[in-house]
């Protein structure tokens, strides 16, 4: 996907439903994830600005320089994850 590729959250589960794991870029900004299966998921660049996470998994997840600026975090599940600023957390985590 090309940087800051608008999505809607219909067509966003509709292509992970189907397998898809590379969102790179996309923007979810103001989107509500809850009890969502994200594990290996590619959202490096992605635009999750003052998103809703609830319940989300995102083991083995790569968040680099993903801007989620304002985003709130209820039990998100952090493991092998690739956060924005390129730490890796190597520790199984929560967070909310």
């Amino acid at each position: 996907m090309s940087p800051k590729n608008s999505m809607d959250i219909e067509e966003f589960f509709s292509r992970l439903d189907a397998g898809e794991n590379d969102f790179s870029g996309v923007d979810l900004s103001g989107a509500v994830l809850s009890e969502v299966d994200l594990s290996g998921i590619n959202l490096s660049g992605a635009d999750l600005r003052v998103t809703l996470m609830e319940s989300v998994n995102l083991e083995n997840a790569n968040l680099l320089e993903v801007n989620w600026r304002g985003a709130k975090m209820y039990g998100a599940y952090f493991y092998n994850t690739v956060l924005p600023d390129g730490e890796l957390v190597t520790e199984p985590n929560s967070y909310g």
